[in-house]
């Protein structure tokens, strides 16, 4: 009994052989892409998910006048406070309004001869050494623990 074998050579490794059309496996048809962006199926809306544009207002220093300094909270300190027991699932304004009602009087008290008044004073907080750095310009005029 003999058996048929293919007369042409194995193709070399790294070279795809070309196969029969009759054994190849039909193509998937390609779908065209939307003509309006802004009009996508429903399955590449859940893949991409939007911005809430809510939360880019949010991100905002929070303020307090005391003994007549003006203190600030940037955003990046806001969430720094997040870092302290108490914080979970109070908003960032929340949390800075609490440190001002507990801290603006020793801050301003720190600063008091020392810097005079008015003068807006940029608070940085470490949340891990509990510490606050009275910053004016770029230069740190007092450290008051919490």
């Amino acid at each position: 009994m003999a058996i048929d074998k293919d007369p042409s050579p194995p193709p070399p490794p790294g070279v795809a052989s070309e196969a029969p059309a009759a054994e190849r496996a039909p193509e998937a048809p390609v779908e065209a892409a939307p003509a309006d962006p802004g009009r996508a199926t429903s399955a590449s809306s859940a893949a991409a998910p939007r911005a809430r544009p809510d939360l880019i207002d949010t991100r905002r220093p929070v303020y307090r006048e005391c003994q007549g300094y003006r203190l600030r909270l940037d955003p990046a300190d806001l969430a720094r406070l997040r870092e302290l027991p108490g914080a979970r699932g109070r908003s960032d304004e929340e949390l800075g309004e609490t440190f001002f009602d507990g801290q603006a009087e020793r801050l301003a008290a720190s600063l008091t001869g020392d810097v005079p008044t008015p003068a807006e004073i940029h608070i940085v907080v470490d949340p891990y050494s509990r510490q606050a750095f009275l910053a004016l310009a770029n230069r740190i005029r007092g450290i008051v623990s919490f």
